[in-house]
């Protein structure tokens, strides 16, 4: 029994790990656009995009785990 919350612990922990890094990769894809411009800055968008839709799954994850 044990071993199974300190996989639970260990699990939840990485999955918060994850959310930050997310967070932070999407604050920094904000910044790209900020300072894209032309045909690059609908990349970027979409890079934003792909990074809500991962740390939406991520919270997802942490709230049904």
């Amino acid at each position: 029994m044990h071993e199974v919350n300190k996989e639970d612990w260990e699990r939840r922990e990485t999955s918060e790990e994850l959310t930050v890094v997310i967070r932070l990769a999407q604050e920094m894809a904000q910044r790209l656009a900020t300072e894209t411009h032309g045909d690059m800055h609908l990349e970027v968008g979409q890079l934003g995009n792909l990074l809500r839709q991962a740390r939406a799954k991520v919270e997802f994850i942490n709230a049904h785990a």
